[in-house]
């Protein structure tokens, strides 16, 4: 590096006039969904002080037509998403907005897909307009199969376009115009920063890519803490315990059994393998402390130590093998976390917080993004011991300090084991398309035969695929890696019982999503209210257009699942128990007349119709809103109601880019309906019914599903 690095805010970094060019051995652009909200929500929570967003190393290049060049080494991934914001909002209804980006400069170049990028880079920012890629991609000259190949490259672009577009408009809608849930231009331009670091002269920048990605150069911030763990206590069959417990919990996507030692599984595990480790430090030790008595000499080795062995190192998962006794079940099926380990720790703090309550008596807010790790969480764990020692063992408050570091080591290794245990995980398949993700719920059990483990279902079959489904329903509601608010609650309330007890566990569940049900659709005042207004306003809640919560389209397929997969298939009038979602004995009215629907929807016999299926329904990262009947049709004429409810639903990005300007009745044949939310299935089943899908159709759509969702509500106003 230079040494003298310069930090400029959005607006410089913009206004400037130089190009920023992404050489050839970097991949193209690739964020998703997950790291696009993500960076979104961040900058939404940008305000009053200054809000470091990250670094962005680059390589000078000289001139070029009188603008400098700077070649891009780290960092192309945020700056490819900044550019793609800052054309949302150039193109958005406020004025002061577009007026304000009027003076942008700066260029972005991809080396390796100069022209296709380049054209749609420039398109994007000019007018805001392309809904295709092929209509910025294909030019006079080009063959087919070379359109076929720019619109593939595109797609990631249009589609990072297309979920930035959709996160603003849903962000305006929902916040009714009020700064803390909307990213506001002025403090995004003035005060969001970005650091640019620039390389020395002459840097062989294959190499320097090459190392830079490596663990030995670059030190995480979970590896910091672990080092601030490790340096707090005195011997070391502590120092190694806390040392094996973080690298064993810090492997996300395997199960801990296949990780740790014989001896680790039964300290930790039990002679079973698959009990709830214990909190007591000294049974987590083991024999591995019985030399650490009394009489022992102790010493703590200082944090820049443990730091400087940590540095040398190599990753857990470079050199991790199945440990002799375990069959790695989990090596054949790969198994995925549905969160990062740093942002898992952030849970994990919160727990061993214990709940701490400020003045008002309301419980404190530990964040739980995983770029607070370092400036909240050392200084949440090591709350006795100055916060700005470098060292915690040269502290007068050491021995807290020690203790606060076995508690938090203890804590993650129990929270951890829950986590396995009783929270999805996606099942990966090689083969299968991206957005067809599939989720399981396993445990480890042991096989005393072989003394190995197999994976078996985490509950009881009354149960078990619920709680999948409704642990799914908030995956892909939730699916940034930070702010998993539900994930929390679910961790926190196992973290509580002694004994986990599935229905249990899955009624608490329940209760947590009609109560963000209930906030959702507003209705927090309104417990009281008589039917009419309080479905005066969810009819307002849901009539949003792209600016309707997703929660609410995924909590309603949620409860169709719930209410249709057992009558799905079966005779018309045949008594089918059905699991209550409404809080009472006795479902209400309405549940009968929705699965009545369903039944005369399915029972439909042409052989053109597209086949409806309840029972095959997953949730997917279905998250777009689409428009059944679209806004702006090929033919012109949309209906005046296209933004209530019973004309939207949600698909993936790439699906409703592609398709959303075809008339309702074209999108069925164009679409496996089968594979489709159940929301979507409804309207297709009404349309194939009726032959015709239009205001009236929309009508009696909304109506049912504004009666059905004050019903789903009612049940935690019920409690």
């Amino acid at each position: 590096m230079t040494g003298n690095p310069t930090i400029l805010s959005i607006a410089e970094l913009f206004n400037e006039e130089c190009v920023y060019r992404v050489p050839i051995y970097q991949r193209a652009y690739a964020w998703g969904t997950d790291e696009i909200k993500t960076l979104l929500d961040d900058l939404k929570r940008a305000a009053g002080t200054a809000y470091h967003l990250g670094s962005l190393v680059v390589a000078g290049r000289g001139d070029d037509q009188n603008r400098t060049v700077y070649e891009v080494v780290d960092g192309q991934q945020r700056l490819t998403t900044l550019y793609l914001l800052m054309a949302v909002l150039c193109h958005g209804d406020d004025d002061k907005a577009a007026g304000a980006l009027t003076a942008w400069n700066m260029q972005l170049e991809y080396e390796c897909r100069a022209e296709s990028y380049g054209v749609l880079l420039e398109r994007l920012r000019a007018s805001g307009e392309p809904n295709q890629a092929e209509d910025v991609v294909v030019q006079d000259g080009p063959s087919d199969q070379e359109n076929e190949e720019m619109e593939t490259m595109c797609r990631p672009l249009l589609d990072g376009y297309q979920i930035i577009r959709q996160y603003i408009a849903t962000s305006e809608k929902t916040s009714e115009k009020t700064s803390e849930n909307r990213i506001d231009l002025e403090k995004l331009r003035t005060k969001v920063r970005v650091v640019r670091d620039e390389l020395p002269p002459g840097t062989d920048l294959n190499r320097y890519f090459e190392i830079m990605n490596t663990r030995g150069v670059q030190l995480r911030p979970q590896d910091i803490i672990k080092a601030r763990l490790m340096s707090a206590v005195s011997s070391a069959a502590d120092r190694e315990t806390i040392g094996r417990i973080w690298d064993v919990c810090s492997d996300m996507d395997h199960y801990m059994q296949c990780l740790a030692t014989p001896d680790e599984r039964t300290r930790w595990f039990g002679e079973d393998w698959s009990s709830v480790p214990p909190i007591d430090w000294n049974q987590l030790v083991g024999a591995a402390g019985s030399g650490d008595g009394d009489g022992s000499v102790k010493s703590f080795k200082s944090f820049k130590d443990v730091l400087r062995e940590a540095l040398n190192e190599e990753p857990l998962q470079a050199e991790r093998q199945t440990q002799p006794g375990v069959r790695s079940d989990d090596e054949v099926e790969q198994y995925r976390s549905i969160i990062s380990f740093p942002a898992f720790l952030m849970h994990v703090l919160r727990i061993y917080c214990g709940g701490e309550s400020d003045a008002s008596g309301d419980a404190k807010q530990i964040s739980l993004d995983d770029a607070e790790l370092l400036r909240v969480k050392v200084a949440r764990i090591f709350s006795k011991a100055p916060e700005n020692s470098e060292d915690s063992g040269d502290s007068d408050d050491s021995a807290s300090a020690e203790d606060n570091a076995k508690r938090f080591a203890a804590t993650l290794l129990k929270c951890r084991f829950l986590f396995d245990n009783c929270i999805i995980k996606t099942r990966m398949d090689a083969a299968a398309p991206s957005d067809a993700t599939e989720w399981t719920l396993k445990c480890c059990k042991e096989n005393k035969k072989e003394r190995s483990y197999y994976l078996a279902n985490a509950f009881s079959n009354d149960c078990q695929q619920e709680l999948i489904m409704i642990q799914s329903m908030f995956q892909v509601t939730e699916t940034g890696n930070n702010h998993k608010n539900a994930l929390y609650s679910m961790l926190q309330w196992l973290w509580g019982v002694e004994a986990v007890d599935g229905f249990a566990f899955l009624q608490r569940i329940r209760e947590y999503a009609r109560e963000r049900l209930e906030r959702a659709l507003g209705l927090e005042s309104l417990k009281d209210a008589p039917t009419e207004k309080r479905q005066s306003r969810i009819r307002e809640a849901v009539s949003r257009g792209v600016g309707t919560e997703h929660f609410i389209f995924n909590y309603l397929d949620y409860a169709l699942w719930v209410l249709l997969a057992p009558v799905d298939g079966s005779a018309q009038g045949e008594d089918v128990p059905v699991v209550s979602i409404f809080g009472a004995d006795e479902p209400p009215t309405i549940a009968s007349d929705v699965r009545t629907q369903w039944w005369e929807y399915t029972a439909q016999s042409d052989e053109s119709m597209q086949a409806l299926d309840c029972k095959q329904f997953r949730f997917r990262y279905r998250n777009s809103v689409e428009h059944f009947s679209p806004r702006h049709p090929l033919g012109g004429g949309a209906p005046d109601n296209v933004d209530d409810f019973g004309n939207l639903c949600l698909l993936t990005v790439q699906e409703n880019s592609r398709r959303n300007n075809l008339d309702a009745m074209e999108k069925i044949r164009h679409f496996n309906v089968g594979q489709q939310s159940l929301k979507f299935q409804f309207m297709v089943g009404q349309a194939q019914k009726e032959n015709a899908w239009g205001k009236p159709q929309i009508e009696k759509q909304t109506e049912l599903w504004v009666q059905l969702l004050d019903a789903l509500s009612m049940a935690s106003r019920s409690r």
